[in-house]
């Protein structure tokens, strides 16, 4: 039996499917500096737990009503019996509140936040017991002018990482999208990286 040679390019190779890459994660090299990158991931948490707590606060919930400010601050009882008899909108407003301050002292300071520098966050941005409207409109327009602050430092980048977390969540919006992205890194490390690295995911 004789043997017929075949060039290499008359091979037929079987196709090899490309990995399929989650839209928002692939690797990129960003053209902003590493500096406006971050104050860009924390414009955009800013400005989605803004816009949480100011449509909360235009349904007419009361982010500092008596009842859910009793519970929380009622002695000696755990955080989880707490949250049970809390409204689930107070519990909304105060997530949305922790992540605009994270953002904000990150931005200031660039390490862990301890507790006295969140206290100062508190009383600069956010209703406190007892507060008069007028207080409570002037803490409102604050909230937005250290947003539009942390854009003006991020620049284009803003709208470059605002468009990568919308890319990422297939349709949902912002909130839902970002909270996409941060589940997604609890199992991928270099997505958790990428999202340290723009500010959108603390330490």
């Amino acid at each position: 039996m004789s043997f017929i040679p075949v060039a290499e390019d008359e091979i037929v190779k079987p196709d090899k499917k490309k990995a399929e890459i989650i839209a928002g994660t692939e690797k990129r090299k960003s053209i902003f500096s590493e500096g406006q990158n971050k104050a860009a991931g924390f414009a955009v948490r800013m400005e989605n737990s803004n816009r949480i707590m100011n449509e909360l606060e235009d349904s007419g919930f009361n982010p500092v009503n008596l009842k859910d400010v009793l519970v929380e601050n009622f002695p000696l009882v755990p955080d989880a019996v707490e949250r049970l008899f809390q409204d689930p909108r107070y519990l909304q407003y105060n997530n949305a509140k922790l992540d605009f301050g994270s953002a904000q002292l990150r931005q200031e300071t660039g390490a862990q936040i301890n507790e006295s520098e969140f206290g100062m966050i508190e009383n600069t941005y956010f209703p406190l017991f007892g507060e008069p409207r007028e207080v409570l409109l002037q803490k409102r327009q604050l909230r937005k002018n250290a947003l539009e602050a942390m854009k003006g430092v991020a620049g284009a980048a803003y709208d470059d990482v605002k468009k990568a977390v919308m890319d990422s969540g297939s349709g949902l919006d912002m909130d839902a999208a970002l909270s996409e992205l941060r589940e997604r890194a609890k199992t991928d490390p270099d997505l958790k990286q990428t999202l340290m690295d723009k500010g959108l995911l603390d330490e």
